[in-house]
């Protein structure tokens, strides 16, 4: 099973090859404008691509880790075991228990 950063990462791609125009905006980015920032192309090429992604889950209102998972992941089973074992994390760094987590957040 994937780290919830690869699944994220990879959905990322996915993202990009479904909308090329967002692609072209990206593949725009020159060396000047790198400088200007006081990064590499490639530093700010991700930069501007994790914000585009970021925009596009904000808007949508979605969990982006669980949005992506689901992107990635085509077998079901891994795809549940990858949202639960992200979901237990979560619930840990909350401090809470699993079973409260859950009534908590109805699932």
């Amino acid at each position: 099973m994937k780290t919830p950063e690869q699944y994220y990462a990879q959905a990322r791609d996915i993202f990009f090859s479904a909308h090329p125009d967002f692609q072209v905006a990206l593949d725009e980015v020159t060396e000047k404008d790198a400088r200007d920032n006081g990064m590499t192309v490639e530093q700010l090429r991700n930069l501007h691509a994790e914000r585009i992604y970021a925009a596009f889950i904000r808007q949508k209102q979605l969990d982006g880790i669980i949005f992506s998972i689901q992107l990635v992941e085509t077998d079901n089973a891994v795809a549940a075991q990858a949202i639960e074992s992200y979901l237990r994390s979560h619930a840990e760094a909350l401090g809470m228990k699993w079973e409260e987590f859950c009534e908590k957040n109805h699932l």
